[in-house]
């Protein structure tokens, strides 16, 4: 059978069981099915090769025994084995005493695994799929099995935010192959996601083993560690499947929080790590304590680059990381930690990635940094990948390809690298030019191609079809903008009958702005998907983060203060559910200490500009700690409380620290930090108001939280924004004609 069509077979099995919900949970389904398979096959060969192997299972937990028979059991009886006996059982395997190392790998992989299925029936038929069409001791369905673990992935890619834990292959091949690890060299990533950097060193290494010691070598060689259980589990099973038959070395904890950083040793430290560690995360509060003062900062990218740096080896430690842009302009941190790569290393070379890449995850621009211990840097060379030709982006149907990859190749210069030529993708910068650019390493291609004109008449054919495709396009959104104010306000009649014209006119464009965010957050903006997690469920995973962040959960919403009903899959929220608030506070001007320093310092005046990608104004790191101020990550969100900008709302950027004026929110996970910004933008009258004795109107942080909010499911918090903008450019487009 095609693997497409076995991957689908099973996953529409699932969809009729109402316990599982949405791609993440089925891919978390399947792959603890599969591993359950894959180990009763690999125990069968074990039986045969390894010297007085023992099964770390009873009897009665091993797939052969509850699975392997189509006509075995199923229904409630099936569901009450897994549950109540067989799940138990496996988890117990990572902490029991005297549990042989296959034991141990057993418990790791399953210590926060979940059956997810509630009907037995159908769960029975997934075991039947699974077990009818793969036979892992057979070399065709060996081979099978890694086409089956692509398709998984390809699925885990596109599964909303489960993306992050997958880098598209043809990066992690292109890394190892610059890389070039040789047998007998400690491999390691820290953030190994599902093993994609891991598997490509295997493959790589695999053609230097020689002897079973070398195979022994090899499997000892590979580290990896992974905080989250699905991508853990995902990651254990492709060790197995590409060889390492104990992979005991991929562990199951958060890197970051492991120990501090002061307690990695000489023995610790690798020779390679490759890796693609998560950005644009906070860390929970305390990580940052294990670093160095220098490093303390609570995004996640940069305290793994701190790490990284750390624990390579002093005569052969070499790294290629994967990083966003924003750690090449970045200050604060960031500059330290660049500083410190040219400093004490040899960053020989910035890859810099064009959008798309990581799509649809993100589309943000990323870059790959290969750097080696010993330093201190000379020149940094940069090269930038280009686009196939006929190319304007990167999708899931048109990925990034290995073989686009060979014009890097063919440039690198060998081992030493010293064949390398300026060429039109290519460039050389001073560390003493980076150094005078503060450290940012945002470089840009001094080099561009000729522009060659075109033909007047062909230009102007061309124009004419752009233009008739963007009428077209402004038309659907007028009908969609029409049919979405109909009968909500007088202001819909002006529209119908001049619509060009009620555009002229500024403070029309403000009331309809309202009005759009007014329609957004009635969720009538955008239609419903009965499919969507409802908000109830993303409010039981908030509740965990909050308690992570010690935040105070507000008394219960009384029917009798909800304004209006919501639609199906709502709910009426305070905006304290929405981060963790915190207002700023400003440290004292008469102490020039406190002032000029490399913490972009934000004011509220500068929270009108929407974005907020740099400051006016920055502080030291003398005020961060003497005056109780602590930086606000990427993606917060500012509310200016008072001042000329009142009710003015901004996303940051870029990690800084606020004023007294400010009130920020570190949105938790399951919250577009967008759509907080609409929703807040929705609510700036009330929250404004003159207290009693008050010189100015402000805007209260407790009033703030203790607001009561519609939260729709996350999916459909995605939709509103993409349709909000898509409406207001089209608004604007009018304005300016």
């Amino acid at each position: 059978m095609a693997i497409g069509t076995l991957i689908k077979i099973i996953q529409d099995i699932m969809r009729k069981d109402v316990g599982v919900d949405g791609d993440a949970q089925r891919i978390s389904q399947i792959v603890w099915l599969l591993f359950l398979k894959i180990f009763d096959d690999k125990e069968q060969e074990w039986e045969l090769t390894a010297p007085n192997y023992k099964s770390p299972l009873q009897n009665r937990f091993k797939w052969t025994n509850w699975a392997k028979n189509p006509e075995g059991i199923t229904g409630d009886e099936l569901i009450d084995f897994v549950n109540n006996d067989l799940f138990p059982s496996l988890k117990k395997l990572s902490n029991t005493a005297g549990v042989s190392e296959y034991g141990r790998v057993i418990g790791t992989v399953f210590e926060d695994a979940y059956n997810y299925m509630k009907s037995g029936t159908l769960l029975r038929q997934v075991i039947n799929a699974i077990e009818q069409d793969v036979d892992f001791n057979s070399s065709t369905d060996r081979h099978m099995f890694n086409d089956i673990y692509e398709k998984i992935l390809a699925d885990l890619q596109s599964a909303g935010n489960a993306g992050e834990y997958y880098t598209p292959r043809a990066v992690t091949q292109f890394i190892v192959n610059m890389i070039n690890p040789k047998l007998g060299e400690s491999v390691m990533d820290p953030a190994c996601g599902t093993g994609g950097f891991l598997t490509c060193a295997i493959d790589h290494l695999k053609k230097q083993v020689k002897t079973p010691d070398d195979t022994k070598i090899l499997s000892n060689s590979i580290h990896g560690i992974e905080k989250k259980p699905l991508p853990h589990m995902l990651a254990m099973t492709n060790m197995m499947l590409h060889g390492i038959d104990v992979p005991t070395n991929i562990r199951h904890t958060n890197t970051l929080g492991d120990r501090p950083y002061k307690d990695y040793g000489p023995k610790d430290r690798v020779d390679i790590i490759i890796t693609n560690p998560p950005f644009g995360g906070i860390e929970e509060n305390g990580i940052e304590s294990n670093f160095l003062k220098k490093h303390q900062t609570r995004e996640t990218a940069d305290l793994f680059m701190a790490l990284i740096m750390h624990l390579l080896k002093h005569d052969t430690g070499r790294a290629a990381v994967v990083l966003p842009d924003g750690f090449l302009f970045g200050e604060g941190v960031k500059t330290t930690l660049k500083r410190e790569l040219l400093e004490e290393f040899n960053l020989h070379t910035i890859v810099r990635l064009p959008k798309g890449v990581f799509s649809p995850y993100t589309s943000i621009n990323t870059n790959i940094l290969f750097f080696e211990k010993g330093g201190p840097t000379k020149d940094v060379w940069f090269f930038e990948h280009p686009y196939p030709d006929g190319y304007k982006s990167y999708s899931r149907s048109n990925p990034l390809t290995i073989e686009e990859f060979d014009l890097e190749k063919e440039w690198w210069g060998g081992n030493s690298r010293k064949e390398r030529k300026v060429t039109k993708n290519a460039w050389k910068v001073s560390v003493k030019d980076l150094e005078e650019r503060n450290y940012n390493f945002d470089c840009k291609n001094p080099h561009f191609e000729e522009i060659i004109h075109q033909d007047p008449v062909e230009l102007m054919s061309e124009y004419e079809k752009i233009n008739k495709k963007l009428l077209h396009v402004q038309q659907e959104l007028k009908s969609e903008l029409m049919q979405a104010f109909e009968n909500t306000n007088k202001a819909t009649e002006t529209i119908s009958n001049n619509f060009n014209d009620f555009f002229s006119n500024k403070q029309n464009i403000t009331k309809l702005k309202q009005l759009t965010l007014q329609l957004a957050m009635q969720g009538k903006l955008v239609p419903q998907d009965p499919n969507n997690q409802p908000a109830s469920e993303l409010l039981k995973k908030i509740e965990k983060e909050k308690k992570a962040n010690k935040v105070k959960s507000l008394e219960p919403i009384k029917s009798g203060s909800i304004p209006y009903v919501l639609p199906n899959g709502w709910q009426w929220v305070y905006l304290n559910d929405f981060g963790v608030w915190k207002s700023g506070s400003t440290p004292s001007r008469t102490n020039s200490a406190y002032y000029g320093g490399d913490i972009p310092w934000v004011k509220s005046g500068e929270v009108k500009q929407g974005l907020i990608k740099k400051t006016e104004e920055t502080i030291t790191q003398k005020a961060l700690d003497e005056c109780s101020l602590s930086l606000n990550p990427v993606g917060s969100v500012l509310v200016a409380m008072y001042g000329a900008n009142i009710g003015e709302v901004g996303i940051l950027e870029i990690e800084a620290t606020t004023n007294q004026a400010i009130c920020a929110c570190q949105t938790f996970s399951k919250i577009n930090n967008q759509f907080l910004k609409f929703l807040i933008d929705s609510l700036k009258g009330y929250f404004i108001s003159q207290g009693a004795g008050a010189a100015q109107p402000n805007i209260s942080r407790v009033k703030i939280i203790n607001s009561i909010v519609p939260l729709p499911p996350f999916n459909e918090q995605e939709k509103i924004v993409e349709k909000i903008i898509s409406l207001w450019l089209y608004v604007m487009s009018l304005k300016n004609r």
